[in-house]
């Protein structure tokens, strides 16, 4: 079925069901932020496949999607403008306060309460009308995708689970865990069923003693085998009547953030709204903050993927060097053989790799088979993998393969990377808010009156993007040990070409001042001296600089061969 007839259907269902508005969620139903394309209703509907976007449809006119500063190219060039508005959201600014800005005063909104957040029906300034997918099926052909595959048990997960639990939860309490990431972190468990994800579908019901887990039919025999004394594993079919079953807690906590309408629906009528508390993202409360053994595990999974990097790149410089043509999507395929060689199980998020132009795409998804490397222009490599110890890896790196830079390259790399090295060197009381950071990584580039349109650095766990950190200009998330995370600052410019430089670091308390936190980097993989224009690093910088590029040449991962 055509997009446009699609559409037309459901406008004319909506219609008939006399709902105005509907609102498209992107999430499915465990809100996973990566959302396979087989199983995304609203890249099925608009063909946009970042991974976040808020979507209108009204019974009437021109679908609106709502994206932030990251993707405006990719949505002006991957939705059909015939029938879809693409809302240019600028930074700083949340994609729900646009949307509802477009809203009425009043009337009803539809929606589909399985793939909601809680969160998101609660701040709905309309009424609600709930949807069955089965209608959205039936009237434009969408057929969503199903997941299975093998469930392994990284080797520091094998014991002390039930410590973990008791850390987070008092007696008689329960917590429901609808994120995959979370029921992976709390059940020591993974998998790669979703792309870019290292977790499993399923359902959680957390004690201090035991966790309950539900899947659906083509996951359930594979956790089934994990079972034992502290994981109890049930069919999905069966989540409502085993709660029933269950001792009466004295709080269920849970997370309207990550928590789908329809499932709030469901812990409500069994165990009485008085008795399920909203807390804050399990991620910032529990999960965000790792052990010595896990800090470990991203050490191990960092050196391997350094190496991926390292190598991917330097095949690109001396391909190019020699005269071959190099391709994005050639590039691209290079980049996760490389991994693949180091044992990655699966990529961590979509590959990244931009040439020219295309590097100013800030989530550049689409590498071209016919799009190859030219002399002088940029080429953005941003990746990263999950290994059998069970955590996501990501880095990203901007270099000039072949050909001279220009001033202004050099300029405005040098002023990306005087940002970066200020975070990395930064040593600020404990409980900084990440939005004193983010400050610091973009006050070179604001002193030439340029900026970026992203964050500066997220939480880094099971999955590549994790709550419980945050570097961006409003962020109050305080920086405590303990913490993984990215730092990342970059610059764009459309049609031309863009550069990110991009680290991850562990937050872990200063041994010269215990007051104060700092970053242990976790990315050993230099920068590109033919960029760096050193009379604008001052002479800290500079020290910082040559310390860090001794360090990567000390474990073979320096560029400086080539400037030779």
């Amino acid at each position: 079925m055509e997009k446009q007839q699609a559409i037309n259907n459901w406008q004319k269902f909506m219609k008939e069901s006399h709902t105005e508005l509907f609102f498209l969620s992107s999430f499915d139903h465990y809100l996973s932020e990566y959302v396979p394309l087989g199983d995304s209703m609203r890249v099925f509907l608009t063909e946009f496949t970042g991974s976040v976007a808020e979507v209108l449809i009204p019974a009437k006119g021109k679908i609106q999607i709502f994206v932030d500063a990251r993707y405006h190219e990719q949505a002006d060039q991957e939705c059909d403008s015939t029938y879809i508005e693409v809302v240019k959201v600028p930074y700083g600014k949340a994609l729900r306060e646009a949307l509802f800005e477009r809203l009425p005063q009043e009337g009803t909104i539809g929606l589909f309460p399985k793939r909601t957040p809680q969160t998101l029906v609660e701040e709905l300034p309309l009424k609600t009308k709930s949807f069955d997918e089965m209608d959205f099926s039936s009237q434009t052909g969408f057929d969503p995708q199903h997941f299975s595959g093998d469930i392994f048990e990284p080797d520091y997960e094998r014991v002390g689970l039930q410590n973990k639990w008791s850390k987070v939860l008092k007696e008689g309490e329960y917590a429901f865990i609808n994120a995959l990431d979370t029921l992976a972190w709390a059940s020591g468990l993974r998998a790669h069923h979703l792309p870019y994800q290292g977790t499993f579908r399923g359902l959680g019901l957390l004690t201090r003693e035991k966790l309950y887990i539900f899947c659906d039919d083509g996951v359930f025999k594979e956790v089934k085998k994990f079972e034992n004394l502290n994981r109890k594993v049930y069919l999905l079919s069966d989540l409502t009547e085993t709660l029933k079953e269950l001792p009466k807690p004295t709080k269920v906590l849970w997370d309207p953030s990550f928590t789908t309408a329809a499932n709030y629906r469901v812990l409500s009528s069994i165990f009485g709204k008085e008795i399920c508390h909203k807390v804050g993202s399990f991620h910032a409360l529990w999960q965000a903050f790792k052990e010595d053994k896990e800090i470990t595990a991203f050490r191990e999974s960092f050196e391997k993927s350094d190496q991926a990097i390292y190598k991917s790149l330097c095949w690109l410089i001396e391909s190019v060097r020699s005269g071959q043509k190099v391709s994005e999507l050639s590039f691209r395929d290079k980049v996760e053989e490389s991994y693949q060689s180091m044992g990655a199980r699966c990529q961590s998020f979509r590959t990244i790799s931009g040439f020219g132009p295309h590097s100013s795409i800030i989530h550049f998804g689409k590498p071209g088979e016919h799009s190859f490397y030219e002399k002088g222009q940029f080429v953005l490599l941003d990746s990263g993998a999950i290994y059998e110890q069970g955590f996501a890896t990501d880095c990203t790196r901007t270099i000039i393969p072949i050909g001279k830079a220009s001033e202004d390259q050099k300029l405005h790399y040098t002023l990306v990377l005087k940002g970066l090295i200020q975070i990395l060197k930064a040593s600020v009381p404990k409980g900084t808010p990440g939005k004193v950071l983010d400050e610091m990584a973009r006050a070179p580039l604001k002193s030439k009156g340029l900026d970026y349109g992203h964050g500066t650095g997220h939480g880094v766990g099971v999955n590549v993007h994790e709550a419980g950190y945050s570097i961006t200009p409003k962020s109050e998330v305080p920086l405590v040990p303990g913490l993984v995370g990215s730092m990342e600052p970059g610059f764009y410019q459309p049609g031309v070409g863009g550069i990110r430089l991009e680290n991850i670091v562990a937050v872990i308390e200063d041994p010269q001042n215990k007051e104060n936190v700092c970053f242990e980097n976790l990315v050993h993989i230099g920068f590109w001296e033919g960029l760096i224009e050193r009379t604008l690093l001052d002479e800290e910088e500079k020290s910082f600089l040559n310390n860090y590029e001794q360090e990567c040449s000390r474990r073979d991962r320096s560029f400086a061969k080539f400037f030779q």
